[in-house]
């Protein structure tokens, strides 16, 4: 896919990568779309830059700041490239990795739910709470 964005451009490369996507069977329960790739389907190089840094580690203090310098942009221009190109905010999408990253720490570990709320990048638990409950209508404590 590389070599086809180098010869043909991006927008090819993207359509030739859904072409070979293999879809894997998953559990009723499990979400239609993982939140590490929601928000992802454009070709930005900054916003994609920014929403690697945050994967790689959702923990980190993502002011503005540190999200503009992630992106090689502004603060203004970068909120303007999220909207247009991931359809959200950035402090939107750090929320949703944040949350994903919770939700993996409540499932699979056994850490109270202070520690996966520090581990997270939240403030407190209860800052977890307030936004598990976006995407989630029953506690964090009920994934267990």
């Amino acid at each position: 896919l590389h070599l086809i964005g180098r010869q043909l451009g991006a927008p090819v490369a993207a359509e030739i990568a859904r072409d070979l996507v293999v879809y894997l069977r998953r559990a009723g329960t499990d979400p239609a779309l993982s939140p590490w790739l929601m928000h992802r389907n454009h070709l930005h190089p900054a916003v994609h830059r920014v929403q690697d840094a945050v994967a790689r580690d959702p923990a980190a203090r993502w002011g503005s700041a540190e999200l503009s310098a992630a992106g090689c942009t502004s603060p203004r221009n970068l909120a303007r490239l999220f909207a247009e190109h991931a359809h959200c905010s950035p402090l939107d999408y750090v929320q949703l990795i944040r949350y994903a990253f919770a939700r993996q720490l409540v499932t699979h570990s056994r850490l109270d739910l202070e520690r996966v709320a520090a581990k997270s990048g939240f403030r407190s638990a209860q800052h977890l709470r307030r936004v598990w409950s976006r995407w989630e209508a029953r506690p964090p404590g009920a994934s267990r």
